[in-house]
């Protein structure tokens, strides 16, 4: 998530202007992926890499209101090291400040 981000906002930086009324909607976007990743961050030293079981979830295409699979959140830190997933999310609690 943290790379499409990037790609999205290095994309509004680049043709903003010729995005039109795209623009709005982009911007948007990219917002909400910050405000993903700094809720992400909030604990100091934790990252939230992800909620759920990922072959779960995928193998029951249903509205996520209608789940019941267990919504395990796994975490990057000390003990559960994720250099790849730490350093994409904390770069953008970065760059916000």
């Amino acid at each position: 998530m943290a790379f499409s981000t990037t790609m999205l906002a290095w994309g509004v930086l680049e043709f903003g202007k010729a995005m039109g009324p795209d623009l709005p909607h982009a911007l948007e976007a990219v917002r909400w992926a910050t405000d993903y990743f700094l809720k992400a961050t909030a604990i100091p030293g934790v990252v939230c890499a992800q909620v759920g079981d990922p072959y779960l979830d995928h193998y029951g295409w249903e509205r996520p209101e209608a789940m019941d699979t267990p919504r395990t959140t796994y975490a990057v830190n000390k003990t559960n090291p994720g250099s790849e997933e730490n350093c994409q999310t904390w770069h953008y609690k970065i760059i916000l400040k």
